[in-house]
C-alpha cells in the first residue's frame, strides 16, 4: 500500500502540472482500421477493415472512451468533481446543462458515426465464409449504440414505450433526415439486432471482440431495461450455464484491473473496447479524470461506505486527498493511461453483471435463484460474507446495491436510476464543486437534450420537453 500511495502522490504532483487549456474534444483521426464513407466493401478483406473501423468509433470521446462512462457515474451518486478541477462535465454535476451542451452533441454525433460504419458492413453484398460472421459484429455494434442512445436521449421502455426515442438509421445514408422512432420500436430493433448476431456470431477468441456469449449478456441487459425479467433471465442463465466465462476471484481482483492486455482466458472480461499505445485518447482519456491527468472526479462518501473492510473492490479504492487538500477517495480502476507499454481497455460487459441481471430478472418469482445469482458475485467479492438472506422489495435493493458496488466507475449506475424511475440523491463530499443535491425521477433533465446541432440539420426532429 505504501508503494501505491507513492505512486499516487507522484500522479498527483504530473496532474497540478497538467495545461487548463488542453483541448476538450477529440478530432477523430482517419484510424489505420476504418474504411472511409466513399470506399466499397468488396471481399471478406475490406469488410474485415471496415469492421476494424466501427471497432475504433466505439473509444471515440463521446462514446465509450469518456463521455458515457463519466456521466453514468457522476449525474448519479457514484463520483463527485473536486474544486480544483479542468471545467469538465460541470454542467452534467450540477443539472444545468441545455440543448446546446457540447457533451450530449459529442455522445449523438459519435454513437451516429458508429451506427453508420456498421450499417455499410451490414448493408454489404458480398459472400464469403465468414461475412455472416462478421456481419454479426456489426449488427451487435449497432444494437449496443441504439441501447445506449435511447437510454440516454429518452424515457425508459417502462415509462412509456410510446414515446418518441431516437430515429432509427438501418441503411448508409450520411443525408439521411429521420424523424424519432418510439422507444418501442428502437427497442424492437435492438432485439432484432442482438439476437440476429446471437445466430451467426463465432465463438469467445477474446476480449474485444463480440463473441457469441458476450452478445446474449448484451441481449439480457436489455430486456431487463425493458422490464422482460423472463426473456431477461433466459438469456442471463444461458451465458452463466454454457458460456467458458468465469468470475474472477478476490486474489485476482486487483490484477485483472491492473492488467491492460486483451483477455485471451475467459475470466471476468467479456465484451470491452481495445485501447492501445498507438489508438487512445491521450491525457483526454477516461482514465485522466480519476487519477492520471486532470484527476477531476473521486469517489463519492456513500458510494464507498457501502464496502465492508473486507471487500475486494476496496482495493480499487484509494484513500488519499483531493487536489485541493480534501480527504477523498481515488478511484484506480484505470491505471495504465500514463504507460508507455499498453492502456486500460474499457469495460462494457462483465460476467458479474450477467449475474447480476439474473439475480433481478429472477424476482419477484424465484427469490431462491434471486439470491444465489446474487451472493454468487457478493461472496466471490468479499470472502467473509456469509450471503444476503433478504426478501421482497428488501432484496430487490440489495441486488441494486450490489449492481452500484460492482459496475461503479464503468458507467451504469444513472442509467439504472432511470429505468427503476429512482430520485437521485446525492450527499454532500469535502471537496466537492456542490452540496447535496436531489433530482427527482420527474425532472426534464433525467433525459438528455436533442443537440442544437441536429435540430438545426435535421427538420423532421423534435426536441426533449423543457428544452425548447
Amino acid at each position: 500500500m505504501k508503494k501505491l500511495l507513492n505512486k499516487i502522490a507522484i500522479l498527483f504532483i504530473f496532474s497540478s502540472f497538467m495545461l487548463a487549456s488542453c483541448s476538450k474534444s477529440f478530432i477523430e483521426r482517419n484510424p489505420s482500421g476504418s474504411v472511409p464513407t466513399g470506399e466499397a466493401i468488396t471481399d471478406e478483406a475490406s469488410m474485415e477493415t471496415a469492421l476494424n473501423g466501427a471497432y475504433t468509433g466505439l473509444r471515440s470521446l463521446g462514446v465509450y472512451g469518456r463521455d458515457w462512462p463519466v456521466v453514468g457515474d457522476l449525474q448519479a451518486d457514484n463520483t463527485f468533481i473536486e474544486l480544483y478541477n479542468s471545467g469538465r462535465y460541470i454542467e452534467q454535476y450540477k443539472y444545468i446543462f441545455t440543448r446546446t451542451d457540447e457533451v450530449y452533441g459529442e455522445m449523438w454525433n459519435a454513437a451516429y458515426t458508429v451506427i453508420l460504419r456498421a450499417n455499410k458492413i451490414i448493408d454489404a453484398d458480398i459472400t464469403g465464409d465468414n461475412v455472416n460472421a462478421l456481419k454479426a459484429q456489426a449488427y451487435a455494434i449497432r444494437a449496443l449504440m441504439y441501447f445506449k442512445l435511447v437510454n440516454t436521449y429518452a424515457r425508459p421502455y417502462t415509462d412509456d414505450p410510446s414515446k418518441p426515442g431516437v430515429p432509427l438509421v438501418l441503411h448508409y445514408d450520411p443525408y439521411v433526415q429521420p424523424p424519432r422512432n418510439t422507444v418501442a420500436e428502437v427497442y424492437a430493433q435492438i432485439i432484432s439486432d442482438y439476437e440476429t448476431a446471437f445466430e451467426n456470431a463465432d465463438g469467445y477468441s477474446n476480449s474485444v471482440t463480440l463473441s457469441k456469449y458476450a452478445i446474449e449478456g448484451l441481449l439480457a441487459k436489455a430486456y431487463l431495461y425493458m422490464g422482460d425479467n423472463a426473456k431477461a433471465k433466459q438469456a442471463a442463465v444461458d451465458v452463466i450455464n454454457n458460456s467458458e466465462f468465469s468470475l474472477v476471484d478476490a486474489d485476482n481482483y486487483f490484477d485483472f484491473w491492473k492488467d491492460p492486455d486483451i483477455h485471451t482466458d475467459a475470466v471476468e472480461a467479456m465484451f470491452e473496447v481495445d485501447v492501445d499505445i498507438i489508438d487512445n485518447l491521450g491525457t483526454d482519456d477516461l482514465a485522466a479524470f480519476y487519477v492520471q491527468g486532470y484527476q477531476d472526479l473521486y469517489a463519492s462518501d456513500n458510494l464507498v461506505n457501502l464496502y465492508s473492510p473486507t471487500d475486494v473492490r476496496t482495493s480499487v479504492l484509494i484513500p488519499y486527498y483531493t487536489k485541493s487538500g480534501a480527504p477523498a477517495v481515488i478511484v484506480y480502476k484505470y491505471q495504465n493511461s500514463s504507460s508507455t507499454k499498453d492502456r486500460d481497455n474499457i469495460k462494457v460487459l462483465r460476467l458479474s453483471e450477467v449475474y447480476l441481471i439474473a439475480a433481478e430478472a429472477s424476482l419477484p418469482n424465484n427469490e431462491d435463484d434471486a439470491r444465489g445469482y446474487l451472493n454468487a458475485v457478493a461472496e466471490t467479492r468479499d470472502p467473509d460474507f456469509t450471503g444476503y438472506t433478504s426478501s421482497g422489495n428488501e432484496l430487490l435493493n440489495d441486488i441494486i446495491t450490489e449492481r452500484r458496488k460492482e459496475l461503479a466507475f464503468e458507467g451504469d449506475r444513472y442509467y439504472d436510476l432511470n429505468r427503476l424511475k429512482r430520485a437521485i440523491n446525492r450527499s454532500g463530499n469535502d471537496g466537492s464543486i456542490s452540496g447535496p443535491l436531489t433530482i427527482p425521477y420527474d425532472d426534464y433533465h433525467r433525459i438528455a437534450p436533442i443537440p442544437e446541432t441536429e435540430l438545426n440539420a435535421n427538420p423532421n426532429i423534435e426536441q426533449n420537453p423543457d428544452y425548447q
